[in-house]
This record gives C-alpha cells, structure tokens and sequence, in this order.
C-alpha cells in the first residue's frame, strides 16, 4: 500500500494532463436539453481566442470570455490560477473542469499550468445579432453586435439604467425584441449618458444569470468598454408623424420589409399597432417607447405567421407629459410577388 500511493497520484496527474481536447461547442454540449452541460464535472482541454482582457469581469480573480469557429465560453478561475496577463485577441490552449453557475457554462483552471499560450490573432469579428434576435444559449460566450449601423438599424434603450449588485441593468428593444443589457463595474463603463429612449449600435458578449432549472432564461449582452456603447443621434423630425420609408405595397413572402419612422416632441411616449380590414390588432410593433424611432415590419403577425394579402392600418398613438393623446394613421399593403 505504501509503494501504489505515489503510483496512483502518478495515474491521476497523468490523467489530468492528458485531458481530452475538444472544441468550445462540445465542452458546452447539452444533448438531453436539461439546461446543464453534459461534461458538467469533467476535465477538458479547450482552444480559444480571449475576446476581453483576463480580469475584465472580476476584482478578484479571472473571469473572461474565449471563442473558437464553434462557439464561446466563460473562464473563470481563482487568481492562483493565473498565468499571467491575459490580453483580448490572445489565443490560449486552456484544461479545467466544466462548471455551471446561474445557468452560464463555465471552464474552471486550476493552476498556471493549465493555461498554454499559442499566438496572438487578434479578437474575432462579432456575430452581428438579426432584427428581433436575442442572446440564446447557442450564442452564449461569443462576441455579438446588437444594432447595425450598416443597415441604420439601431437599438433604443427601454429604460433608465439601474444599480444591482455590483453593476448596471437596462434592456433595449432591438426591433420587437427586448434584450437584456448587464454593464459590470469591473468594466469601468459608464452609464450615464444612456437613458429611456438612448439609441445605441452596441458590442458584448452573450452571458446568462437563470438560478434555476431549467436554465432556459436570463441570457444578457455583456458590453466589455465604453466603445461597445456608440450612442447614435440619428435625425428624426421632433413633430407628431408617421412616415413608411420603403415600398408600398411589399411582398413579405419575398422577404421583404418595410420601414416605419414615427416621432414627436421630447418626453412622448409611442404605441405603434397594425390592425387588419375588420379592425382587429394583428401585430404591436412599439408599446409605450419612449422617444422616436424607425421600426421594420416583416408582415407577419404577433405569432410570426405571415398575414394574408390586402391593406393593413396602422395606428400611431403618442402621449405627452400632459397626459394628452396623439393619434395618426398610414395604410400599409401586403401584396403578392409580381410575375
């Protein structure tokens, strides 16, 4: 017994240096779809690209993000764990314990020699988020773009920031789609030219907090800098209007949209319902948004069906500081594709 101590302690390093490597995608796999990671527990070795400095979402260890060509995932580990200064854009062959908490998969180092260097790539290029996308778990860990400035397609902020347990929490509508925003203190980023009604093109990287089962909820943009925050002003005209942009009639089955701009003096509140031929409200593309802005509709309904061919009305209702009610109209057609 006394000699096959120092032989078992061999087998167990051996077996965590000889950790399997894996890409990001499979050490965060979930094949049952019970909100946990099947190699929950396990040693794995990963490769990835750091998109955030290492201590960037931590005072008192490491927490950051790596992604590969399959995905991303968190790093979190003690500080005497740490290699060293961990910059964006360096690529790391990492070996840890697949972790899970609030629902975010984690890889857990447990000492300077579990971090490899490999180069310096450079930080990926961001996954650019759709009109009406949110953060979902097959997107947690990466780089994302909410907002495209290419297109004008910015976010509008829902609500003014608010202070919770060590940071800031607002969401932003990103078209139809309320999409929650966790700015950390660690970041050093300051949220105070960002308000209700804000328009922002924005950078972060996809998170999650859900404390419980089945983990399903919770995913947030996590911005890294002040830069990932590009407050956009674009020119709306400040009098009560509703003005489509785009062709009508368009062809939705075409993939076609159309763009609608509503606006009006500052401190109005906007509701924007499209309503069909018998009065009834098929799809709410603004409730109570403060400040103007330009929405896309794809003519489809609440429930994502494409609705049927004809004239569409839709309503514009604004409300002022006063308590009094704007309203105004525009016909909208969903037409069939030309021959």
């Amino acid at each position: 017994m006394i000699r096959s101590f120092p032989v078992l302690m061999l087998i167990l390093f051996a077996g965590l240096a000889g950790a399997q490597t894996v890409s990001i995608a499979e050490a965060r796999e979930d094949l049952d779809g019970d909100g946990i990671p099947d190699h929950l527990g396990e040693i794995l070795t990963i490769e990835g690209v750091a998109t955030c400095e290492g201590t960037l979402f931590s005072t008192t260890g490491l927490s950051f993000y790596v992604q590969d060509e399959t995905a991303g995932i968190n790093v979190y580990a003690y500080s005497s764990a740490s290699p060293g200064a961990i910059e964006a854009g360096d690529e790391w062959r990492i070996t840890g314990e697949i972790k899970q908490y609030n629902g975010l998969t984690e890889i857990s180092p447990d000492s300077p020699s579990d971090f490899v260097y490999i180069d310096h790539p450079g930080v990926p290029q961001p996954l650019q988020l759709a009109l009406n996308q949110g953060v979902s778990e097959s997107i947690e860990g990466q780089l994302l773009a909410l907002g495209n400035s290419s297109l004008s397609q910015w976010v509008t902020v829902a609500n003014d920031p608010e202070s919770a347990g060590g940071g800031y929490n607002f969401n932003v509508w990103n078209g139809q789609n309320s999409v929650a925003i966790r700015v950390n203190e660690s970041t050093g980023i300051s949220v105070s030219n960002i308000g209700a009604g804000t328009r922002l093109f924005m950078l972060g990287i996809g998170g999650q907090y859900d404390s419980e089962p089945p983990y399903d909820s919770g995913y947030q943009l996590l911005p890294r800098y002040q830069t990932d925050l590009e407050i956009y002003q674009p020119s709306i005209y400040d009098g009560f209007h509703l003005t489509v942009l785009t062709d009508n009639p368009f062809a939705p089955v075409l993939g076609e949209t159309v763009n609608i701009e509503y606006g009006g003096p500052a401190g109005m509140r906007f509701t924007l319902t499209v309503f069909d031929r018998s009065g009834r409200a098929v799809t709410h593309l603004a409730e109570s948004r403060p400040a103007g802005d330009v929405v896309q509709w794809n003519g489809k309904d609440d429930y994502s069906k494409i609705l049927p061919l004809g004239p569409y009305l839709v309503l514009l209702e604004g409300m002022d500081t006063d308590g009094k009610r704007y309203t105004t109209t525009e016909t909208i057609v969903v037409a069939a594709p030309l021959n």
